[in-house]
């Protein structure tokens, strides 16, 4: 097929465009031409900003494609400018959605398709409301639509993330022992999924008829606690995961609000979420990279694009560590001498 990708140099979109080469399609790349390829294949692109919706309509205009995979759309506005350019032209669109539509906390764990849209975040309002432009259109004419709902999305092209987002710093905080922070007891559910993976779905959907005019979550094999998405990250390097767990209030209130943001909109909520009915209608979708193996990939990409940054980068982190170790340590001794005070020596508690 000749596919056009909305995008293409992204995270997630560079990694389609190369599963795209590898199985026989020709992709053609609509973007501002601003951002550097990751890949060195010699392709077709248009250049152009996809907020110039006339600009944009002429040069679709010039051309024939059989699909599209739209990466760039986040509004209901463009999404409906897209059906309009797109009417009776393609045989497939797929849309770049995200679980961010669903909100949180889930109704269920894991969530499917039919988990209720209660975003919390402009991304997710925005995302939803374009999603709902797509399928109106798919039940009044047909439209050939099919939403991919990605999660945490990793691999090169990206540092690994924690709580503050995407984190040059994370993997020298982790080499060098400095605390790593994570929400709650660390309990929290995460679902990360690897962009090469992502790309079997995107990809393995076009001209599959069973996926027309229907939502998936796109994620990973792998459900994991916040605590041990760090320890296996760290051990997966060779090294241990230092791991200092705390409220999401405590957080929010020890650090800048624009880091905290994501902790506030997505990470506090446990992430989980069912890739069955992907698996089910895009047999591709299968043989999913470990989490330890795509982390070693990701940093050897941060190490030979010098990526890595300064443990300190964000340094309101140690300062956030300190206060949590000497808040239980306040409460220890505060426990003790509430001990004591009761009878005069100190009690024998039950762990004793």
């Amino acid at each position: 097929m000749r596919v056009l990708v909305l995008g293409g140099t992204g995270l997630i979109s560079t990694a389609i465009v190369e599963w795209l080469v590898a199985k026989g399609h020709t992709p053609v790349l609509f973007n501002r031409g601003v951002s550097p390829r990751r890949f060195d294949y010699d392709l077709e692109t248009i250049i152009g900003s996809r907020a110039d919706f006339a600009g944009f309509a002429r040069a679709m205009r010039k051309f024939n494609v059989d699909g599209v995979i739209d990466m760039i759309t986040f509004d209901a506005k463009t999404a409906a400018h897209n059906v309009r350019v797109f009417r009776d032209r393609v045989k497939h669109f797929v849309f770049c959605s995200t679980v961010c539509v669903y909100g949180g906390p889930l109704t269920q764990i894991p969530a499917n398709e039919s988990e209720p849209h209660r975003p919390v975040s402009d991304y997710g309002r925005n995302k939803s409301k374009a999603e709902a432009v797509y399928t109106k259109a798919f039940r009044e004419f047909g439209f050939p639509v099919t939403v991919m709902r990605p999660s945490h999305c990793f691999g090169p092209g990206q540092p690994l993330l924690d709580i503050w987002g995407y984190n040059p710093s994370l993997v020298t905080r982790i080499r060098k022992n400095k605390p790593i922070i994570v929400p709650g007891d660390g309990q929290g559910l995460w679902q990360p999924g690897y962009i090469g993976d992502m790309a079997k779905g995107f990809v393995g959907a076009l001209g599959r008829k069973q996926t027309l005019g229907k939502a998936y979550n796109i994620v990973g094999d792998e459900v994991m606690t916040w605590r041990d998405f760090h320890v296996r990250m760290a051990n997966a390097i060779g090294c241990e995961a230092r791991i200092v767990p705390m409220s999401t209030p405590q957080i929010v209130a020890g650090s800048p609000k624009s880091a905290s943001s994501m902790l506030a909109e997505i990470f506090q909520f446990h992430a989980a979420y069912t890739n069955a009915a992907l698996k089910r209608d895009v047999p591709d979708y299968k043989d999913l990279l470990t989490w330890e193996e795509g982390v070693r990939r990701t940093i050897a990409w941060m190490d030979k694009a010098g990526m890595h940054q300064s443990a300190n980068l964000f340094p309101w982190v140690d300062k956030l560590a300190q206060h949590a170790t000497r808040f239980e340590s306040d409460l220890r001794a505060a426990s003790r001498e509430s001990k004591t005070s009761l009878t005069g020596k100190p009690r024998r508690g039950l762990s004793d």
